[in-house]
């Protein structure tokens, strides 16, 4: 079986919700706008439209959260996928000023409701450690030296580490799904489970048998369906990253990661992870554009890929029989340049899409501001406007994108060789 369907341990860990379809088959119904896909940016802008005032549908091909919102590592912090200097390089300083303030309007907008009493079971914790592999800088006096570094985390390759305490890590599927609820009481009817969508005119049809008819959609949708959507994977690729869940073992992880802090290292490609509520150690690796892996190539990832950076807890680990008992990959919807598409492609439709790699800020927030650019707001979008749309040519875009991963993880190890 390939990770990118595996079960996580989100969904063995996650509240109870019925899924709505209650449309009749063959029974056609008309919306002001309908949404494709269900993971965050669909949820907001539905959520949005509503509140609005609008007639909503939102329709999903598996489950709320099945796509990689409810499949990542569950962090949660400001800025974009591509870097501040890159963002500037690409759409100028103006812009790119405009953008940093809308991710950090999205992280606020998400930590309000994670930290709200209606989000408990998004079991959210404050805090991200960034943490550095090669030796620091002396002017960086606000980082964690390798001492100070101890008091977080015990392993070897960690030269210095600094503190984003307004940062969270949190569960995601969690969070979608009483986030769904919010959709819900404001009158948004959410179709899942509608199989494969096909598009004629103002109308859509469904693998299922239901069909219906709108003004205006909104393709919401990640990695998980580019292949199938003509129009997305001209502009954007599906890129698979690796999440392992241990047995739990919080005797051991008292020892070498002290802290309910989440981790991630800084590398493009790194690693990323944090303690689980019930003792398990969630592990976050790599990048790839290409061949799908199953679930056991990712746990003998996973156990390489900590050894590597924990070889006194992977021996302990071992000692004591732990074992990974989850493994599995998401499918995240990457553009070339790392930035998502937020605007219209034609008078009926608009795209949403391409939040991979720090979308948990990033999405609710465009989808918000693509919500009020739908109800007349034109000047909501002119930020996302100056992202530049470009082709990623399929394979060879696919190619490509291993090729760049690959680079930088070489780069990444010169640069931590040489200190």
């Amino acid at each position: 079986m390939t990770g990118v369907y595996s079960k996580t341990w989100y969904e063995d860990n996650s509240i109870f919700h019925i899924a709505d379809e209650r449309l009749s088959i063959g029974k056609k119904k008309h919306f002001d706008f309908c949404v494709i896909g269900g993971g965050l940016s669909g949820l907001s802008c539905a959520y949005h439209l509503a509140k609005l005032g609008a007639n909503v549908a939102l329709c999903e091909h598996s489950s709320i959260g099945s796509g990689a919102s409810g499949r990542n590592g569950g962090f949660c912090s400001s800025g974009w996928a591509a870097g501040l200097d890159q963002i500037t390089r690409l759409v100028g300083p103006l812009v790119s000023k405009e953008l940093e303030l809308i991710g950090a309007d999205g992280f606020k907008w998400m930590r309000k409701r994670a930290f709200s009493s209606k989000y408990t079971t998004a079991q959210p914790i404050s805090g991200i450690i960034s943490l550095g592999l090669r030796g620091q800088r002396s002017e960086l006096s606000e980082r964690l030296d390798e001492v100070e570094l101890k008091k977080f985390v015990d392993g070897p390759r960690y030269k210095w580490g600094k503190i984003d305490n307004e940062a969270f890590h949190f569960h995601p599927l969690n969070f979608l799904k009483t986030f769904l609820q919010e959709v819900k009481s404001h009158g948004v009817k959410v179709l899942e489970n509608t199989g494969a969508v096909q598009l004629n005119g103002s109308e859509i049809y469904f693998s299922n048998g239901n069909r219906i008819s709108f003004d205006r959609m909104i393709w919401a949708t990640g990695g998980y369906s580019i292949e199938k959507n003509s129009t997305l994977k001209k502009y954007l690729l599906p890129i698979q990253t690796f999440i392992c869940v241990t047995s739990p073992m919080p005797e051991i992880l008292e020892t070498y990661i002290p802290t309910r802090m989440a981790l991630g290292d800084d590398r493009r490609a790194g690693n990323y992870f944090r303690r689980l509520p019930d003792g398990r150690l969630l592990w976050g690796m790599g990048v790839s554009a290409l061949n799908q892996q199953s679930v056991e190539s990712i746990k003998q990832m996973g156990w390489k890929n900590i050894k590597a950076h924990f070889p006194s807890m992977i021996a302990e680990m071992k000692q004591n029989n732990i074992k990974f008992d989850y493994a599995w990959s998401g499918l995240m919807a990457y553009a070339s340049h790392f930035m998502p598409y937020v605007g219209k492609l034609n008078e009926r439709e608009s795209i949403l899409s391409g939040f991979g790699g720090h979308g948990m800020n990033t999405a609710p927030i465009a989808g918000k501001r693509m919500a009020l650019f739908l109800n007349g707001d034109k000047n909501m979008l002119d930020p996302f406007l100056e992202i530049p749309r470009r082709n990623v040519f399929g394979l060879i875009g696919r190619l490509g994108a291993e090729f760049e991963y690959r680079r930088l993880r070489a780069i990444d190890y010169i640069s931590e060789a040489l200190g």
